[in-house]
C-alpha cells in the first residue's frame, strides 16, 4: 500500500539521547541498543543512513528531524551525514537522485533506441516510478507542495527541471511524425501526462476508495491501458 504522510502536525520525532549526571541502568541501555540496526561497510552506513532519512521525514516532516536523530534511528554517527552526504540536504538530494537518475536513464536510452518514443511508454515509466517509489506521495505532499515547503526548490532542480525539456522533445518527435495533432501545445501535454500519471497516487486516500486504486499489478496494467488510450484517441465517439 501506498505510504501516506502522517496528518498530525504535533507529531515530533523522538529525541536523541543527551549525557545525564546519573548513570543509565544497564537494561536501558541494552534496550536500546537492540533496536539500533547494525552498519559495518561504509555501504551499510550509507544504506542505514537513508532508510532512517526517509522513514523520518516522511513520519515527521523535513524540519523537524535532526541529523542526529537520523544517525541515531540508523546506529550511526551522526558525523557520518556530513562525511556521506555534506549534510542533511544532502540526504535529501540523494535520495531523489536514487530515483531520478535511473528515470532519466530509461528515457535517455528510449532515445538512443529505435530513434522515437511511445507517449504511452513514457507514461508508464512515470507510473511505475511512482508506484515502486511510493515514499516519494509523502513527502512531496508535506515538503513540495505545502505552502512553505522547505524541499520544493531542490525537488524541482532534481526532478521536473531536468525531465521535462526531455520528454518535450519526444512529444515534438512525436508531432513531427503524425502520431500526435500538430495543434497540441506540448507543454500542455506534459501536463496533462504528468497529471494522469501521479494525481491518482498524490490522492490516494480518496482515489483508492472512490475510484478503485490500487498498487498492484493487475491494476497498473488497466490503468496502464486506460490512460495510453485517452492520451492518444481520446474520449469521443466513434464517427461515420
Amino acid at each position: 500500500m501506498l505510504n501516506k504522510p502522517s496528518a498530525g502536525a504535533s507529531a515530533k520525532p523522538p529525541a536523541t539521547a543527551k549525557g545525564s549526571a546519573g548513570a543509565k541502568s544497564a537494561a536501558a541501555r541494552k534496550q536500546r541498543t537492540r533496536g539500533r540496526p547494525k552498519t559495518t561497510g561504509a555501504e551499510d552506513v550509507r544504506d542505514a543512513l537513508l532508510n532512517a532519512a526517509r522513514d523520518l521525514f516522511l513520519r515527521y516532516g523535513y524540519r523537524a528531524v535532526s541529523s542526529r536523530q537520523i544517525a541515531a534511528a540508523a546506529g550511526a554517527n551522526s558525523a557520518m551525514i556530513a562525511y556521506y552526504f555534506g549534510g542533511k540536504p544532502g540526504l535529501y538530494k540523494e535520495m531523489l537522485q536514487a530515483v531520478m537518475l535511473p528515470l532519466r536513464a530509461r528515457l535517455d536510452s528510449m532515445l538512443s533506441g529505435s530513434g522515437h518514443v511511445e507517449l504511452g511508454d513514457v507514461l508508464a515509466n512515470q507510473v511505475r516510478t511512482m508506484v515502486s517509489n511510493s515514499w516519494i506521495v509523502g513527502l512531496v505532499l508535506r515538503e513540495v507542495l505545502s505552502p512553505d515547503g522547505p524541499l520544493r526548490a531542490m525537488f524541482l532542480r532534481e526532478g521536473p527541471e531536468r525531465f521535462v525539456p526531455v520528454i518535450e522533445r519526444i512529444v515534438q518527435g512525436e508531432i513531427a511524425r503524425g502520431k500526435v495533432r500538430s495543434d497540441f501545445d506540448p507543454k500542455l501535454l506534459l501536463l496533462s501526462m504528468a497529471s494522469l500519471a501521479m494525481f491518482p497516487f498524490l490522492a490516494y486516500p480518496l482515489t483508492s476508495r472512490l475510484f478503485g486504486v490500487r498498487n498492484d499489478e493487475e491494476f497498473l496494467n488497466r490503468y496502464l491501458k486506460h490512460t495510453t488510450e485517452l492520451l492518444m484517441h481520446g474520449v469521443g465517439g466513434k464517427t461515420e
